[in-house]
Formats: C-alpha cells, structure tokens, sequence
C-alpha cells in the first residue's frame, strides 16, 4: 500500500516507489468505489433495503481508505515507534525478559495471520456472492454487472467500459480489504510490544529489593530505580504517540462498527426472505464471515487495549509486592512515587472519550442489538 514506516535507511528510489504506490491504490479505491457508489446512494436508492445495501459496502471501503491516509500521514511517528521496537530487541538482555517479549510477538504474529486470512475468505466470498447475484439475478441487469452497484458518467454496459471498470472495481475492492485489515493488525504489533516491555519492567521492579539485598550495597539501590523511572518515562511517551496518532480514527472506527453490526445484521436477516436459495445460502456466508470479521478487529482493539491498562497499572502492584520491607525506610519511601505514578494508565482511546477494554467491546455489542431491533422495526 506504500505506507509502511521503514525505520532504516531506504534509498531515493524506494520512498519514490512508495509514493507512486500510495497514490496509485488511493486513487483506484476513491474513483472506482467510493465516488460511484455515492453517486448512486444520492441518484438511484429509491427504497430502504437498497440505501442499506449501499451503506454497508460503502461505509467500511471509505474507511479503509481513511485508514490507509492515516497510516501515511503519522509516517514520521510511525518510524519513531518501530525505530525503538528495533533497539529493543537489539539491546542485550536476560534470557526471561527475551522469552517475555516473544510471548507477546507470538500473539502479534497470530494476530496477523488471523486477521489476513479472514480478510482473503470475506474478499473470496464477497466477490463469488456479486458474480452468482449478476448471473442469477435478471433484476439486477441494469446494473451492467459490476462488482459493486455504482453510477459512472459512462455507459459501463459496453466492451470495454465494462472490462476496465470491473477490473477497477475489483482491484479497489482487494486494496479496501487488505487496508482495513492491515491497520488494525500493525496498531496491535506496537501495543503488545508495549505490554511486553512493561511485563519487563515490573519484573525488574519486583526484583529490585533481592538484587540490592544481594550486593549489599544500598547505594546502587538508587541507580536501579533510576534506570526503571527513565525506563518507564520512554515507555509512557511511546504510548502517548501511538494515542495521538489514532485516537480519532479508533473514535470513527467504534462508531462504523457500531453501525456496521446492525447493517450487517439487517441484511442477514432480510436475505433469507430472497427467493433464490443459492444466493440465500451464499449471501449468508458472506454475512456470517463479515459480522466475525467486524468483531474480531473490535475486539482486537478491545483486547490489546485491556492488557495495556492492566500492565500499565500493575507496575504500581509491583512495586508494592517486592521485598520493600528489607530496604531501609529512606529507601523504601522512594517506591511510593513509582506507585502513584503508575495509577496514571497508559490508555488506547476512542477519540479520548473511552478507553478500549472488553467492557466498551460488551457495550459496543449492546448498543448494535439495540440499533438493529429498530432497522427491523422501520422495516415491518
């Protein structure tokens, strides 16, 4: 998609292809989907099902596109983030802090590959599902065929309008799904690498006491808090830039979730009253991948977002748990700060109005059941 932030040194050549790349897959999304379709929602939706057919498709692709910008625009920030990532795991370092880290990289990579597989099967089923409607459905011959219903200031139904704008269509459609996935899956790389780090942190924080009771030699006991509260500082500006990079976006995402449940859900249940039994039974695995879809990246959110409060706040847990008892009083003091520190949470936010954890993805479904009761009430 061209907008990987690479934190070593690239040629000229390489950014310049990243450009060209970038502006190539945005143009395509934007002037082959998104234009069309919202030309088609203002001109041809005469009746509820068809504006909520075109909302469901639309909605998500603009998204993605919003989502590929994004990811271009905090590049710089970006970079910064991964640059550290890479010291991180450059810098010598005991063998239980490492195996804390790759338990935490482990969980990226599954992430990852979930998320891209399901992608590639929603894109698979999404794409059958169309091609079966236009060859079985006679209704939707005005459509020309397209992949997506749109509205283009040319006859699509002539060769080759009708070749070069499927092929855009489908180009765009492919691009959409692997930048709606790919967000998600890199913001849940940083995070956990994040938690990982702070996993570490506790466990030198909690050893601290021992190791100066072992060298016997309270003097150093300063400069090893020293070392955790700088440490921790580093950690708590990486998680302020990865919060200013994404909030508005994770705020915009929660509320297209929100409403893509109960689109989705609408859809589902209005298709199994479809005479034709193929696209019935088509359309409702499509669904079904696409409601799992939508809530496994919410819920992915949801997830890293819990783990990052409970590491974050469980640094002033350990505190309290290690040995401070065989410190002598002025230095057991010191921990006090650490522990006030900590209650401040590092924190993943929808637009700085609510943390992501598993009671905002509870609400989230709550809300959709209720948003989706009503759809089915206009429609009756």
């Amino acid at each position: 998609l061209g907008v990987w932030p690479e934190p070593r040194k690239v040629s000229r050549g390489s950014r310049l292809l990243s450009s060209i790349i970038f502006w190539f897959t945005t143009i395509v999304t934007f002037t082959f989907i998104c234009v069309p379709q919202t030309a088609n929602l203002v001109l041809k939706s005469t009746n509820f099902n068809e504006i909520i057919e075109n909302l469901s498709i639309n909605i998500p692709i603009a998204f993605a596109l919003i989502k590929q910008i994004v990811l271009r625009y905090y590049k710089k920030a970006l970079t910064l983030l991964l640059s550290q990532m890479f010291d991180d795991w450059t810098e010598p370092i005991a063998n239980q802090d490492r195996q804390t880290m790759l338990k935490n990289a482990q969980i990226s990579r599954m992430i990852s590959i979930v998320c891209s597989t399901l992608t590639y099967l929603m894109l698979f089923a999404f794409i059958s599902l169309q091609i079966w409607s236009n060859m079985q459905s006679a209704s939707e011959a005005d459509l020309g065929g397209l992949l997506h219903p749109a509205t283009f200031p040319y006859n699509t139904s002539k060769s080759p309008n009708f070749e070069l704008t499927w092929l855009g269509q489908f180009i765009g459609t492919m691009l959409a799904g692997i930048s709606y996935s790919c967000f998600d899956t890199f913001l849940a790389v940083p995070v956990l690498h994040l938690c990982g780090q702070l996993t570490v942190l506790r466990m030198a924080l909690e050893d601290l006491a021992n190791a100066t009771k072992e060298d016997n030699n309270y003097a150093r006991f300063h400069e090893r808090l020293g070392f955790i509260v700088n440490r921790h500082n580093l950690l708590s500006r990486f998680a302020v830039i990865m919060e200013d990079c994404f909030n508005l976006t994770l705020l915009v995402q929660t509320v297209i979730c929100t409403a893509m449940f109960c689109l989705t859900g609408y859809r589902m249940i209005t298709s199994v009253d479809q005479e034709q039994a193929d696209i019935r039974i088509v359309g409702m695995m499509f669904f079904i991948i696409h409601v799992i879809y939508t809530m496994l990246h919410l819920f992915i959110y949801c997830y890293i977002g819990e783990m990052l409060l409970g590491e974050s706040t469980g640094v002033g847990q350990s505190a309290y748990e290690c040995d401070w008892y065989d410190l002598p009083p002025k230095n057991a003091i010191s921990l006090i700060i650490v522990i006030c520190r900590a209650k401040v949470s590092f924190q993943i936010t929808a637009g700085k109005f609510s943390p992501f954890s598993l009671e905002l993805f509870n609400a989230v479904l709550k809300t959709s059941a209720g948003y989706l009761s009503v759809l089915l009430a206009m429609k009756d």
